[in-house]
């Protein structure tokens, strides 16, 4: 009888608890179009709260939009010729756009393409490591600002990695994905519109 009594116990209680598990482990984010970049968008809560400065703080936003490439062409406002030969044929600096988003991500990218992606708790991490390891950092463990940003809150912060071709902004969004857990050979998608075609078939 208290065997009969144990079966029915894992049988009406077990599925509930895998349920809640599954839930608990899943996590989303977005990739999202910025004009000729991929964006990777996390909810802001979800950045380390220790990389922030006094005066760039953006834990109270929604969401943070993040973005990386060249140090010179990213931050310039069109297209400069220059800018664009030297990323190409030589390693040059390199740099991280963060934009703050007080929005639901539905309501701001209501004019350009986004996707949502569901990962595990694991991939999620997987993916905070890959975005908060292309900044480069103080002494203090802080991010270290570049430039003005593309919007009137956002900001541009060194990166230590090296840009060059192929490794454009776009294979960088890639590799995230990559990082998130999704199969993928990031040097293939060059253009925003393939890292986002891509991450819609996942």
């Amino acid at each position: 009888m208290k065997d009969l009594l144990r079966r029915l116990c894992l049988f009406v209680f077990l599925p509930f608890s895998l349920s809640a598990q599954n839930v608990d482990e899943q996590h989303y984010f977005f990739a999202s179009s910025i004009s000729w970049h991929t964006g990777i968008v996390i909810p802001a809560s979800a950045f380390p709260e220790e990389l922030w400065t006094n005066t760039f703080d953006y834990s109270d936003a929604l969401y943070l939009e993040i973005g990386w490439g060249e140090a010179d062409y990213y931050p310039h406002e069109g297209f400069n010729v220059w800018y664009a030969l030297k990323s190409v044929f030589w390693p040059t600096a390199s740099v991280v756009h963060i934009n703050p988003i007080s929005r639901p991500v539905v309501e701001y990218y209501y004019d350009t393409d986004v996707v949502r992606l569901e990962v595990t708790e694991e991939e999620f991490q997987e993916l905070l490591n890959f975005l908060t390891n292309s900044l480069e950092l103080d002494d203090n463990g802080k991010i270290i600002p570049a430039a003005k940003g593309k919007y009137p809150d956002s900001h541009f912060f060194k990166s230590h990695e090296k840009y060059y071709f192929p490794k454009n902004s776009n294979v960088w969004a890639a590799r995230a994905l990559k990082e998130a857990g999704f199969s993928l050979h990031p040097m293939w998608y060059q253009t925003t519109g393939q890292v986002l075609n891509k991450a819609a078939n996942f």
